[in-house]
């Protein structure tokens, strides 16, 4: 019997520990049940609490991984993670898009590692805007928001930045409404609540939110249900136990 499982790709950097990057995304797909590929954007020297070192792949390693998966395989969404600078994700995307126009792309925004490494410089707004035009969804959480457009407040940073793509703004950092989800999309906006009050702090979260919205992206679902979905099972990762490195179960 032919498989017939949608194709998700992580672009993201490999973590030894397992809770974040490619192995928490091929993690999350496999839930899903879409076939997950990985290409490494880093090497990094990691655990769950201390980020160490990062070796970066330019954008023509990315290209040449990339380049017999798309060349063989109908890709429906695309995660990316960390990538060293604007110049190698916009390179990248645009090789992507030229191959695969129809390609929804999913963008966390990992400007900094929970173990405070950051991973960017001063991001230009000339190529910021040229990044955003090419994604679905930009899901950055509050500092992470604050650093792409720190004269406004989050919210009002995620409106703006939702003229160019859709934003999934993240509320794990939200200190009036912790855990309170902001979906934006153009001059609309969508109110995510919390629906459990046990979880506590996970190594790889945002990774996992990103690559499940991407899941359910290529599983059909709206973009707005594909994040309600994605907030749904980071919650029941968040809340699978008391330590850092979260488990993966699959409830819709």
């Amino acid at each position: 019997m032919p498989d017939t499982r949608p194709y998700v790709l992580s672009i993201a950097g490999i973590d030894p520990s397992g809770g974040a990057g490619i192995f928490a995304d091929i993690k999350t797909f496999e839930q899903h049940r879409v076939y997950g590929f990985g290409v490494c954007s880093a090497l990094t020297v990691q655990n769950d609490t201390d980020f160490l070192q990062v070796q970066w792949l330019g954008a023509r390693e990315i290209i040449k991984q990339l380049e017999p998966l798309v060349t063989k395989f109908k890709i429906s969404s695309c995660k990316i993670g960390i990538v060293q600078e604007l110049d190698v994700l916009l390179d990248v995307m645009l090789y992507l898009k030229s191959r695969q126009p129809h390609l929804q792309i999913i963008l966390d925004p990992v400007l900094k590692a929970s173990a405070g490494f950051a991973f960017h410089g001063i991001l230009e707004d000339e190529k910021l805007t040229a990044v955003l035009r090419e994604i679905t969804l930009l899901t950055p959480n509050y500092n992470e928001i604050q650093q792409l457009n720190g004269d406004l407040s989050p919210k009002e940073a995620a409106k703006a930045l939702a003229k160019h793509c859709a934003v999934l703004l993240k509320g794990g950092h939200n200190p009036e409404a912790p855990g309170t989800d902001y979906f934006f999309a153009s001059d609309s906006c969508i109110t995510l609540k919390p629906t459990l009050s046990n979880v506590s702090p996970k190594h790889g979260s945002g990774c996992v939110l990103s690559a499940s919205v991407a899941a359910n992206l290529a599983l059909g679902h709206t973009l707005p249900e594909a994040c309600r979905r994605g907030k749904r099972y980071t919650e029941l990762f968040l809340s699978s136990n008391n330590t850092l490195f979260g488990y993966h179960n699959y409830d819709s």
